[in-house]
C-alpha cells in the first residue's frame, strides 16, 4: 500500500499513536534537562504543561482591544511557530468535547486529548470543515514533540577506527535534520566517522567493519603461536564451546589473560588441536 492510498484518518491516526508513545517519554527527557538553560526540565516541561486555554485566551484578547494594552505575546498569536503540541491538539479537541457533551472536569493532557480525537476521528471526517488544517496541526504536533525528544541527544560513539594512525580513536555520528516523504523535519543518523582520519561508514558497512574486527581480537599470535577465545577454538573444532571452557577448568589446556578490550582467556590453539585429536583417538580405540 503507498502513502497516497492511506486513507487521510489512518495517517492522523498513526500521527497520535506516536504522539501518545512520544508524550510517554516527555518526563524522562525533561528529568534529563533538569540543567537546561531556558528552565529546569527545558522545552520537555514545557510540553508537559496545559496551556491551551481558548476561553481564558480569548478573553485575554479581549482586554487587550478594550485598554490598547498587550495582555498576550506576539508569540502565542502565532501558532505556526510557538503554540506547543498540547495547545495544537486542543485548539481542535476543546471545541469537539463541547460538541459531543464531552467536558469533563479532569486536567487534560496531551495523552488526554490525542485519545479523544482519536474516538472522534470518524465523526471529525464527516464534520470537520477545516480537516487538512486539523491534519496539520496534528501532524506538527508529532514532529515538535519529535523535536523536542531529539534535541540534545549527544554523539553516539562506536567501536575503535581500525586504521593504526588513529590509535584506537573512536567512530561517532550525530543526529542531523531530514525531511520525511511528506516534507515534514524528522531527525536521522548521519554516517559513523572518525574523528581523526575523517573516513566514513554507512551502516552496513559499519556493521561489516565491527564484525571483521570483533573476529580479528579473537586471536593474538605470541612468539609464533596462536592463541584464540574459546569460543573461536570451539568452531575450528567443531566442538562446543562449552567443552573447551571444561578442558580449561579441569586443567588440560594452558590458559593466557589477553587484554583486547576486556581482560579475557585465550587458549593455544594448537594445544586444543592436540586435545581434540587425542580425545578423537581414545574414542575409536574404545
Amino acid at each position: 500500500m503507498t502513502e497516497t492510498s492511506i486513507h487521510p484518518t489512518a495517517k492522523v491516526a498513526r500521527d497520535l499513536s506516536a504522539i501518545l508513545d512520544l508524550h510517554a517519554r516527555l518526563a524522562s527527557q525533561a528529568e534529563h534537562q533538569a540543567s537546561h538553560s531556558l528552565m529546569p526540565g527545558g522545552h520537555a516541561m514545557v510540553a508537559l504543561g496545559n496551556v491551551a486555554n481558548l476561553e481564558a485566551w480569548e478573553n485575554l484578547q479581549g482586554a487587550t482591544e478594550r485598554y490598547a494594552r498587550a495582555y498576550t505575546s506576539a508569540e502565542d498569536e502565532d501558532p505556526d511557530e510557538a503554540w506547543s503540541p498540547f495547545q495544537l491538539l486542543e485548539f481542535w479537541s476543546e471545541g469537539w468535547r463541547r460538541e459531543h457533551g464531552a467536558e469533563y472536569d479532569a486536567r487534560p493532557t496531551i495523552a488526554s486529548e490525542a485519545n479523544f480525537i482519536r474516538w472522534a476521528l470518524d465523526w471529525a471526517w464527516q464534520n470537520e470543515p477545516a480537516w487538512d488544517e486539523f491534519a496539520a496541526d496534528v501532524a506538527r504536533a508529532r514532529t515538535r514533540l519529535e523535536n523536542i525528544l531529539t534535541e540534545g541527544v549527544r554523539a553516539e560513539r562506536g567501536v575503535p577506527c581500525l586504521y593504526d594512525e588513529c590509535k584506537g580513536a573512536r567512530l561517532v555520528r550525530k543526529m542531523q535534520p531530514g525531511r520525511d516523504a511528506e516534507g515534514r523535519k524528522v531527525w536521522v543518523h548521519s554516517n559513523w566517522h572518525c574523528p581523526k582520519c575523517h573516513r566514513e561508514w554507512d551502516e552496513s558497512r559499519y556493521a561489516a567493519m565491527v564484525t571483521a574486527g570483533t573476529e580479528a581480537a579473537k586471536s593474538e599470535t605470541i612468539d609464533g603461536e596462536e592463541w584464540v577465545t574459546t569460543d573461536l577454538a570451539a568452531r575450528r573444532v567443531g566442538r562446543p564451546a562449552a567443552t573447551i571452557r571444561q578442558w580449561v577448568h579441569k586443567g588440560k589446556l594452558e590458559v593466557l589473560c589477553i587484554v583486547r578490550g576486556r581482560r579475557i582467556g585465550f587458549v593455544r590453539m594448537a594445544e586444543v588441536w592436540e586435545r581434540h585429536d587425542n580425545s578423537k583417538r581414545r574414542s575409536g580405540a574404545a
